[in-house]
């Protein structure tokens, strides 16, 4: 489910970038605009690509950490969902298309279904167990 709901973000920002035909383009310029991205990158580049590759590296090893059942990977992948709120809301207002919207709604719940699966019997169990190696003998 963890790499399912990976591939399903990912096809999300590919359909979004082959549909997208600028009919949001006029709303988006009407929206205030609540932190001036454009200069924060430029005159802070090697920060934002720093914190930027922070971040990924994070979710990624989060991820890996929950593919492998270990009990850091489902705390690091619940704390990373908390590191991308602060993140959300200094990005301001948003507008989505419908379609979109009703794909990443999908998705948060699933990540929702998923952090409570990872805390909840029986799943938990897997989390906690110590990873022994198998004796041949």
């Amino acid at each position: 489910m963890v790499v399912g709901l990976f591939v399903f973000e990912l096809l999300i920002g590919l359909a979004l970038t082959y549909f997208d035909n600028g009919e949001l383009d006029s709303a988006w310029e009407q929206l205030p605009e609540s932190f001036d991205w454009y200069s924060a990158f430029t005159s802070n580049l090697i920060i934002s690509f720093v914190v930027s590759i922070g971040i990924v590296s994070i979710l990624f090893a989060s991820i890996v950490g929950v593919l492998l059942f270990k009990n850091w990977g489902r705390w690091l992948y619940l704390g990373s969902m908390f590191l991308v709120l602060p993140i959300s809301l200094i990005t301001g207002p948003s507008i989505y298309f419908a379609w979109e919207s009703a794909l990443w709604d999908i998705t948060n719940m699933l990540n929702g279904a998923l952090i409570l699966a990872m805390f909840l019997q029986p799943f938990a169990n897997e989390f906690n167990k110590e990873r022994l190696p198998k004796n041949n003998s």
